[in-house]
């Protein structure tokens, strides 16, 4: 089972790192956050999801069980605001693979399809995507 506190990906070491996502519902970027490679395969592979918050009737949120080809994937205990967006059927990206998904902060930015677009600053003049150097 994981909680909030897990889910943060923590910049350790330069070979290692971190998966940004970004969860969307219609359009509008509401949830985004650094994930570990393998954390992130839970919320980018699932199939469904389902709401266990009965069975932990001790924690002020939500639980939601991950399932992929009916076998259970992860159990998370998160909050109300995350486990009703995960509940809502959100679309999840991974933001390395959209142009000008290095400038999303949620709620400040919307995905039309294609790409990112930034709401609280201009965006125009700056790289829409990441380098390799």
């Amino acid at each position: 089972m994981l909680t909030d506190e897990e889910l943060y990906f923590t910049y350790k070491d330069d070979n290692v790192f971190g998966v940004p996502l970004v969860w969307v519902i219609d359009g509008d970027c509401l949830y985004d956050l650094p994930l570990s490679k393998e954390i992130s395969e839970i919320f980018l592979n699932f199939d469904s999801i389902i709401d266990i918050s009965s069975e932990y009737p001790e924690h002020d949120g939500i639980v939601v069980r991950f399932i992929k080809d009916n076998n259970i994937l992860e159990e998370l205990k998160t909050t109300e605001y995350f486990g009703s967006i995960l509940l809502s059927n959100p679309l999840v990206l991974n933001l390395l693979e959209y142009p000008y998904g290095r400038y999303v902060e949620s709620p400040h930015a919307k995905f039309d399809g294609e790409k990112f677009i930034i709401t609280n600053r201009d965006v125009s003049g700056l790289l829409p995507g990441y380098q390799n150097t």
